[in-house]
């Protein structure tokens, strides 16, 4: 394994593949927090229970707005990392 690059942090965490595959693994996180869907609400902010259900079952799409709000709720930061090759 190489050396990180100057300038940029050694990353670990999840790289999702899509929409759904990051919703699964916060729900995953939501449930092995043991957080309720009202407490993810109340740490995001002006959000109701039902909207947190809603995304994380699947049934409804969140907003990126929304999306970085839920990720910081479950303790996640989203980013946009470059690809080391570009085709």
């Amino acid at each position: 394994m190489s050396a990180p690059k100057p300038g940029r942090q050694q990353l670990t965490g999840y790289v999702v593949r899509d929409y759904e595959h990051m919703m699964a693994a916060f729900a995953a996180s939501r449930e092995s927090q043991h957080l309720t869907y009202d407490e993810i609400a109340r740490r995001m902010g002006r959000c109701y229970l039902q909207q947190v259900f809603t995304w994380l079952n699947g049934a409804a799409e969140c907003r990126a707005r929304r999306l970085f709000a839920l990720a910081d709720a479950l303790g996640y930061d989203l980013a946009l990392i470059p690809r080391e090759e570009t085709p």
